[in-house]
């Protein structure tokens, strides 16, 4: 059954204003090998913010009109989004850090595809080879910034925990908060959100107001754990 969607046209802010005509081709290609698959699921994940569904195949049953496709023009790229949860907009416009979330994970299944993906250059049957290859995409998305003091905590668990479990997150991310550290988790919500959520009061109080909260997800669990909204930089 279908649920309140909506339409949209949205831009990019940045460097994905220019997408090349050989990009928009992998990203609309929905053969076995293309890309549009992996882009749809991903980008109705990160627009279901704030759903309680954590079951990907749910997701798509439930948005199964949903379709996303980029028009290219003179000036870049707009993407054309129809049947959209509603729940990602307000009055209409969609919600600030999911527009983020969304040009994320259109950033990043791009530079996957053309940089690492079949690059001999990444061996991902060894270790060595997967922390190269997540190091590349680390640094694409400029989450390495060396002119800052490293003052970023992981904080790792799952998404489906109790109160109880949720309020220890949340103070741990309050305590991290209060000492001026950032919040790197997997972005999802419980375990997740608690550390971020906290670590916010925490900044607030002290009147920090550029926190990260980094995000690390892929394309596997991303349905299961959306983004939650306090996430900065996914």
């Amino acid at each position: 059954m279908e649920h309140d969607v909506i339409d949209a046209l949205v831009s990019p802010e940045g460097r994905l204003d220019v997408l090349s005509k050989t990009e928009v081709n992998k990203l609309l290609d929905t053969s076995q090998g293309g890309l549009y698959n992996t882009f749809r699921r991903c980008a109705l994940a990160v627009l279901n913010c704030g759903s309680t569904i954590d079951d990907g195949r749910a997701l798509l049953e439930r948005y199964e009109s949903f379709d996303i496709s980029i028009i290219q023009r003179e000036r870049g790229i707009k993407l054309d989004i129809k049947g959209a949860p509603v729940i990602a907009f307000v009055d209409g416009k969609m919600v600030k850090g999911i527009h983020e979330h969304l040009f994320a994970v259109l950033r990043d299944i791009i530079f996957v595809s053309d940089e690492v993906t079949g690059n001999p250059k990444f061996d991902l049957q060894s270790t060595e080879g997967v922390t190269d290859a997540v190091f590349h995409i680390l640094r694409n998305a400029n989450v390495l910034q060396t002119q800052l003091n490293p003052n970023l905590v992981v904080c790792w668990g799952g998404h489906s925990i109790n109160r109880a479990e949720y309020n220890y997150s949340k103070e741990v991310g309050y305590q991290l908060g209060l000492r001026g550290l950032d919040i790197c988790t997997g972005c999802g919500p419980g375990a997740m959100k608690g550390p971020m959520k906290g670590a916010t009061i925490g900044h607030a109080k002290q009147r920090l107001h550029n926190g990260r909260y980094l995000g690390i997800t892929e394309p596997g669990i991303i349905a299961a754990e959306s983004p939650n909204p306090i996430v900065n930089d996914l």
